[in-house]
């Protein structure tokens, strides 16, 4: 932290000590004249002759002239001994610390002094408030207080500017200021003029008629804080949106000043009077005053003054409410992180027969054992287990973790435990059993529950997830995961040491390569000390595994297992009383002299007739598979294969048409598939209890998928086996009854793969409309249970379809209600959402739906489904999805082009300006996912040709003004959206609010391409010497920060 405190930007004057938990940042905020740190330290006036003109603006400023002594450099102790010696209490350090120690102080300054010889700044107050913003962001970055909650104390202009600020928050969209005002949890106002100040003009008119020649002093800032002022106007109106959108969230807090300023022996007067002082027309802003004058109000000589314990008594009520909040949000943050479902691999993993394993910790045998007891400053930070497939390499990894040895030999300090956590990728499970999402996500979780004080640096990330999905049961985000992981292993405060066991890395399901990537990327973000990280994988010896790793402490473990073999072998099968007792060939079981109770030499027989090599096992017990049996076969095989996670035995056998029990199931697998009990149900998912089915390995489902398994299965099943699994559990979503609910829960995607296969057939037709006839019933598979069932902001969206009963139908679980004509609709729209192209349908030219889509156009439908088509989320792999051609789709059967509509995500509004054309939706990108340029251009040609008109006016929220689509694509979009536009009728002259020009704002950019496109349009060339019209720079600078004008629409 710097002794010294800085002029302009952030100073930290006040850190927690170490090992105690910062909660909330606490910035503040000088006024007109003031400095960082005079403005808050009490000292004893010198007594020296001023002029009539200093007197006045020493009656202006909150503080000391800004002429007074800057702050010396040096050592901290060195400024708290001249402070002393001078009789100065800077209390943001000396005071506030003593009372709430939790939180770091800041304090802020700009360039507030208008009257500097030779030229003052000549910011506004929406530069300095864009300054603060800037200056704050960088902070969160550099010392890692993402996300952290912040309040303000400000006092008079300062109070100004950090509304200004909160409202830049607010307005601004994709950029890292967009997080401020959300993470701003209070804000204490000292003397602000919220209404302006009569001192004010007073002071320009001195400065007015004093002012030299050497001088270009800033009357901007005084004109701003004149009573009734336009600026103060501009600024007042978005901030009380501002507290109107985050409610009692955001706490705010005025005090007024109670005594008279009196500079001059013939001037006396409130400086900022009572009325001026309160915001006023909100219900939770609270009120009160110092006893002090408008400059003394912000200086305490002592914690007993009573301006001190007022302002105090705030600042800890809040940061009290804070630690509520945020036991609460950690509640919610764990039930968030937690999915049961990835542990269940880990649960299932067969546990290692007792005298078997036991070499693990034999550093005679392998060197696991040295690397565990080796600092991490000396070894690598990976250990690999690498074996073939069934090797046994998650029975070892789950040995390792349970057993109290390794516990033992990992070193550090006493006091410091090793934190141990894991993760057993599962390609037979879910999606996310076998996911990086649910790898990190299960990581985190189980760090944090162990290292509970960690749930801080998750909070805020937990937080602005909750107010983007509208929801508390998240779907965390990949790249929110690693943010929160890189903020685990890159904080500083703490000290911990994390163990992270991996196993079946070649079972993750999707690129090895950023699997590899993650995990370097961990071992790099420790420093040994603060943070200590060992990595233990197990996976095949794949090349990219091997090559990453191969150099990294590792054994193969099928080099070491032929004792454990025997040893398990002996105890699990009697011996016979004559003959060998040693292991031969043909899995080490063949010779043995042993009995199951049938004669030995039958068992010898069979035994012998095995293949050694595994895939010429599973040809052979393929081969067994009676001939009648076989299309069944084919049919369970491929539904396990494409289910996205397992299938209950019940809806396996129904899904085959057959109702039998285990001794069917094996008949038509061949013992390749095997039931398990328990797992974590689903809560949407009904029927998820009892038993499931996988294969009974992860080599088993591999050879299943191979070609060389596929011709077997043709060869065996020549009816059915050209369909996919995506074609039978599609098929099986047709059916009402309750056993498909595990099935029906992904139609969807299960529909969209059996159509890029060319596999959909008149019986798809009706897959969403005829199997949910009851859509306003919760019983499994109808349709308001199935959009209950789903996850994300679409979904959200569509039970918030209406205002009227059928929200409060759909949302009332007790009384539950959907009109037919918006169950049509809805189910319309998760065709469209699923990208059917084959199948959407009802047919929108439909007389009923065309007055449904009326009632859409009055606003009382909050979705649209061209807007649905081009930014609902990915249902399935995103390559599989054809937006453009769904866009053409639905445009083919006569839907309006230019219906308005308000995003899903986001509640819906009153304000019809917040309603979207689907141009307008694709251009500015709101969409659940982010389209690439290829797609978002094709499916604005096909708006375009459809009749969409291009000249729609967007009316972005404050500050900025309203804009032309060609303006935005202009500033912010490629030259391929301009040429389009322009193509289609774009008006090239139209100005926006601001008086520009497109040509202005091409020539801004400076991009060539754009300015040449623009020139094959013009009336007249564009002159190498152009620019901007003076008119138009004097009003944009004029109108800068206001948002002004309406939203224009022609049709």
């Amino acid at each position: 932290m710097s002794t010294a405190v800085a002029r302009h930007g952030l100073t930290e004057v006040y850190e927690p000590p170490e090992g105690t938990e910062t909660v909330a940042l606490i910035i503040f905020a000088h006024s007109l004249f003031g400095h960082p740190y005079h403005t808050w330290a009490t000292k004893q006036s010198k007594g020296r002759c001023k002029s009539p003109l200093s007197f006045l603006m020493s009656f202006l400023s909150a503080t000391a002239p800004s002429h007074a002594k800057q702050t010396a450099s040096g050592s901290e102790e060195a400024r708290k001994a001249d402070d002393a010696a001078e009789g100065i209490t800077f209390w943001l350090q000396y005071l506030l610390p003593r009372e709430i120690s939790n939180v770091r102080v800041f304090t802020w300054g700009y360039d507030a002094d208008i009257d500097k010889f030779g030229s003052a700044s000549q910011s506004t107050i929406h530069h300095h408030a864009g300054n603060l913003l800037s200056d704050i962001a960088d902070q969160r970055e550099i010392a890692n207080h993402y996300k952290r909650p912040t309040a303000f104390v400000v006092h008079s202009l300062g109070g100004i500017i950090v509304k200004a600020a909160l409202n830049q928050s607010v307005a601004t969209e994709g950029t890292r200021l967009k997080d401020i005002a959300p993470n701003t949890f209070g804000v204490c106002f000292l003397g602000t003029p919220h209404r302006g100040s009569s001192s004010a003009s007073l002071g320009k008119v001195a400065y007015q008629v004093t002012v030299a020649a050497t001088r270009r002093p800033n009357t901007k800032l005084l004109q701003g804080l004149e009573r009734n002022s336009e600026p103060l106007e501009q600024i007042a109106d978005p901030f009380a949106q501002t507290m109107q959108k985050f409610g009692p969230n955001l706490r705010i807090y005025s005090f007024r000043e109670e005594k008279e300023t009196r500079k001059y022996w013939f001037f006396s007067t409130m400086v900022v009077d009572a009325n001026s002082a309160k915001i006023g027309g909100v219900g939770h802003e609270e009120v009160s005053s110092i006893p002090a004058n408008h400059s003394g109000m912000t200086k305490f000589q002592s914690d007993k003054a009573t301006g001190f314990r007022r302002v105090l008594a705030q600042l800890y009520r809040w940061v009290q409410e804070l630690y509520v909040l945020r036991d609460a949000d950690i509640d919610g943050l764990m039930r968030s992180l937690n999915i049961p479902e990835t542990k269940m691999r880990l649960k299932n993993v067969r546990t290692a027969y007792k005298p078997t394993f036991h070499w693990l910790f034999d550093p005679e045998v392998v060197s696991f054992s040295d690397w565990l007891a080796t600092n991490v400053e000396q070894a690598q930070p990976f250990y690999w287990i690498q074996g073939k497939p069934g090797s046994g390499k998650s029975t070892l990894m789950k040995f390792a973790m349970n057993d109290p040895r390794m516990s033992c030999l990992l070193c550090g300090e006493p006091d410091l435990p090793w934190t141990v956590v894991s993760f057993f990728f599962h390609d037979r499970g879910s999606s996310i059993q076998k996911s990086l999402r649910g790898m990190l996500q299960e990581v985190i979780y189980c760090i944090i529950v162990q290292l509970p004080h960690l749930a801080s640096i998750a909070i805020g990330l937990y937080a602005d997830a909750v107010k983007a999905q509208g929801t508390e049961s998240l779907i965390w985000e990949m790249e929110v995961l690693t943010t929160l992981m890189h903020n685990i292993l890159g904080q500083r405060k703490t000290r911990i040491r994390l163990m992270i066991m991996l196993d079946a890395l070649d079972e993750h399901e999707g690129d090895n390569g950023q699997l590899i990537e993650i995990l370097n990327d961990w071992s790099q973000r420790t420093d040994g000390y603060h943070v200590t990280l060992k990595i233990c994988l197990a996976s095949r010896p794949w090349p990219a595994f091997s090559q990453n790793f191969g150099r990294c402490p590792n054994f193969a473990i099928h080099k070491y297992t032929g004792s454990d073999v025997r040893i398990y072998t002996e105890s699990r099968l009697k011996p016979a009383p004559e003959g060998p007792t040693q292991l031969l060939s043909k899995g080490d079981l063949a010779s043995l002299n042993i009995r199951d109770g049938t004669p030995f030499q039958t068992l010898q027989a069979k035994i012998a007739d095995l293949p050694e090599e595994l895939q010429k096992l599973y040809d052979h017990t393929l081969d067994k598979i009676s001939t009648p049996y076989a299309n069944e076969s084919h049919i369970m095989f491929q539904l396990i294969l494409c289910s996205l996670k397992p299938l209950p035995l019940e809806t396996l056998i129904r899904a085959t048409e057959y109702k039998s029990a285990l001794r069917w199931l094996t008949s038509r697998n061949g013992g390749l598939l095997e039931t398990y009990t328990g797992g974590t149900p689903d809560e949407s998912d009904e029927t998820s209890d009892g038993e499931k089915l996988q294969f009974i390995h992860q080599t088993t489902k591999e050879y299943v998928q191979s070609p060389r398994g596929q011709r077997i299965m043709m060869r065996i099943a020549p009816l059915v086996a050209m369909k996919s699994g995506f074609y039978f559990l599609a098929l099986s979503s047709t059916s009402q009854d309750s056993w498909v609910a595990p099935i029906k829960i992904d139609m969807l995607y299960n529909a969209k793969l059996a159509e890029h296969r060319n596999e959909v057939d008149s019986r798809f037709r009706h897959l969403c409309v005829d199997s949910m006839l009851h859509p306003g019933e919760l019983k499994p598979c109808s349709l308001l249970w199935w959009l209950k069932a789903q996850k994300g902001a679409f979904f959200r969206g569509l039970l918030r379809i209406s205002k009227t009963d059928v929200q409060r139908g759909l949302m009332n679980e007790t009384t539950p209600t959907i009109t037919r004509l918006t169950g049509r609709y809805v189910e319309l729209a998760i065709q469209v959402v699923g990208n059917l192209t084959s199948m959407a349908g009802p047919d929108i030219r439909d007389v009923e739906l065309r007055k449904f889509f009326d009632e859409v156009h009055r606003g009382r439908i909050t979705l649209c489904l061209l807007q649905i088509a081009i930014g609902g989320p990915h249902i399935a792999p995103a390559h599989l999805q054809d937006r453009p051609a769904m866009v053409d789709k639905i445009l083919s059967l006569g839907y309006p082009v230019d219906f308005r509509a308000c995003p899903w995500t986001f509640e819906p509004p009153e304000d019809l300006l917040w309603r979207y054309t689907p141009l307008e939706f694709l251009i500015l990108n709101l969409g659940e996912v982010k389209l690439d340029e290829r797609t978002r251009l094709r499916i604005l040609q096909a708006l375009l040709s459809a009749g969409a008109f291009p000249g729609w006016s967007y009316k972005a929220p404050f500050p900025f003004a309203s804009t032309t689509m060609l303006t935005y694509c202009i500033q912010f979009e490629t030259v391929g959206f301009v040429r389009l536009l322009l193509h289609h009728g774009a008006d090239f002259n139209q100005r926006d609010d601001s008086c520009w020009l497109p040509v202005d704002y091409a020539l801004l950019r400076q991009d060539r391409l754009i300015s040449a496109t623009l020139a094959e349009y013009q009336t007249e060339p564009i002159r190498p010497d152009y620019v901007p019209r003076q008119d138009a720079l004097t009003r944009y600078e004029k109108e800068e920060g206001r948002g002004r004008g309406q939203l224009r629409s022609r049709s």
